[in-house]
């Protein structure tokens, strides 16, 4: 993987041309502009348009950007990746979720696709060894052990009848685990702890507190109201949690790539394993998209460099994502892990600085989002560019309705990036500059024919490819999250000095807030 690299002077000089230039003007000047930057792939099910015309982009941007992504050694790090070979450096590890979706070598090698195999098996018999008792699956697991399984679970819920009930735990607040609790019976109750170290410590303590909870609810065999699925199956005896079934990751997948692998056990556990393979098979297709389509027809590489255009040559700090859904509610805050911890970087994979790196990636469910930030997107001094997300089929009992959904994401595409002038907004004249709207708000529209699971998938496959090629052009690693350590490390400090004489002195705010928190705390 290539290391820390200035903006070629091309690019920089077309971005000055592009800045100088509004979408009005690139729309005017190209009448064709709409359906030459724009593209259909076929999904099985259904159709995704891509939609990325209201860019601030021009056909001399793109194709500079498609060379540049050549010279990063774009092509030769996803082959690299297909294959199983070491991307993550700093862990020496390769990176192999394609492989967990995986069905030909054009997506991962046979020795790689074995393994997975393996742990679908073992999935597929868990499942089916759960007792129709069993009407409430929690989910306990933190970050991708979490959000991925959410995401899919939630966002199916719309589509596919549910076989149980499922609810996450994920703080370590103990609320969270006693709202999932709140009115469920331990015999109909399955826990499904995942941890790809088993060393989570949010996750191993509400493990703990659930194997509680079953006792103390009258249940004599806990073993069996539990499935663990982690990268380290010889930890688990040791934590003292009994699981009836202990299922396995690679470990060269990470967490936040994990939602193909038995990780997602939840969604076969509450939907059916059926459900589960349509998820696998949208992200297969855009897999496949994404290792065999020429560059400049690559739907997540032509986002990805668009992105990084975005941040690094235009210098937008923040990047917004509006599923116009409410199926894909916990589509941003799940972006927001993929992306920010695998590009969140101020380091190369050398070790040698870089200047800029992931934005800020935020978001909301329209048309709620239209009601709390929109009014920034529209007038505020920061440009954000925005991923808009929807579908033309109503997964709702109104179709009339979910075509006013569509119309709104359309519109607020549209209002965007064109804005209106002073001059032709209505009304009194001393509200036209508190009217007008500057619009060159740039965003890209993903619009699926139908939302089904592949429809997920492909989403999901779509943005792991987009945040791989980002990290390629910034030089980073995209696969280690070496910055997350120094809390955990001094978090284990603080609590242990929380519960007796504190025995290192921390800065003078850390030790005062201790000190207050020590005072003011209730031990039950």
């Amino acid at each position: 993987m290539s290391g820390a690299r200035d903006v070629p002077n091309q690019l920089v000089s077309l971005g000055r041309s592009v800045s100088g230039v509004t979408l009005r003007q690139l729309f005017s000047q190209d009448p064709q502009r709409a359906t030459a930057f724009s593209q259909v792939v076929s999904l099985g099910d259904t159709e995704l348009l891509v939609d990325y015309s209201k860019q601030q982009i021009t056909a001399d941007a793109m194709s500079a950007l498609v060379a540049f992504a050549g010279t990063c050694g774009l092509v030769e790090q996803r082959d690299a990746m297909v294959a199983g070979g070491v991307v993550n450096a700093t862990e020496g590890r390769a990176a192999t979720h394609m492989a967990t979706r995986a069905v030909s070598d054009a997506t991962a090698t046979a020795a790689l696709r074995a393994e997975s195999q393996a742990n679908d098996r073992k999935l597929a018999d868990a499942a089916a060894a759960v007792p129709s008792s069993i009407t409430h699956v929690v989910n306990i697991g933190i970050g991708g052990s979490d959000l991925g399984p959410a995401l899919v679970c939630d966002a199916l819920a719309a589509m596919r009848p549910m076989q149980r009930e499922v609810r996450f735990a994920s703080n370590i607040d103990p609320l969270d685990l006693d709202r999932a609790l709140t009115g469920l019976q331990g015999k109909h109750t399955l826990f499904v702890v995942c941890s790809k170290s088993f060393g989570t410590s949010e996750t191993l303590s509400n493990a703990r507190r659930a194997t509680e909870w079953l006792t103390a609810q009258g249940v004599q065999r806990v073993a069996d109201h539990f499935i663990v699925v982690t990268a380290q199956p010889g930890r688990v005896a040791a934590t003292g949690i009994t699981a009836g079934w202990v299922l396995t990751m690679p470990e060269s997948v990470g967490g936040r790539y994990s939602v193909s692998s038995s990780v997602a056990v939840a969604v076969a556990l509450v939907f059916g394993l059926d459900a589960l393979h349509e998820v696998r098979d949208g992200m297969r297709l855009i897999d496949e998209h994404f290792v065999q389509a020429p560059l400049d027809k690559n739907l997540p590489v032509v986002h990805g460099l668009i992105g990084w255009w975005n941040a690094t040559v235009l210098g937008y700090a923040s990047a917004a994502v509006i599923p116009y859904s409410r199926a894909l509610h916990l589509l941003p805050a799940y972006l927001q892990q993929l992306m920010m911890e695998s590009n969140g970087k101020s380091v190369d994979v050398n070790g040698a600085a870089v200047v800029r790196t992931s934005p800020v990636v935020w978001g909301g469910v329209g048309t709620n989002a239209q009601h709390a930030f929109f009014q920034l997107l529209h007038q505020g001094t920061q440009v954000v560019p925005c991923d808009f997300i929807g579908c033309s089929a109503a997964l709702g009992s109104s179709q009339a309705d979910h075509d006013v959904l569509v119309a709104n994401m359309l519109a607020q595409s549209q209002a965007l990036a064109f804005g209106v002038a002073r001059d032709e907004v209505d009304g009194p004249a001393t509200l036209q500059a508190h009217r007008a709207t500057p619009g060159n708000r740039p965003s890209t529209t993903l619009l699926f024919s139908r939302l089904t699971p592949r429809a997920v998938g492909a989403l999901i496959a779509f943005y792991e490819h987009v945040t791989f090629v980002q990290g390629v052009l910034w030089g980073v690693n995209s696969f280690d999250q070496w910055g997350v350590e120094l809390g955990k490390q001094l978090a284990t400090q603080i609590e242990q000095d929380m519960k007796g004489t504190p025995t290192k002195a921390h800065d003078a705010s850390t030790d005062a807030l201790l000190a207050q928190h020590r005072q003011w705390r209730i031990t039950r």
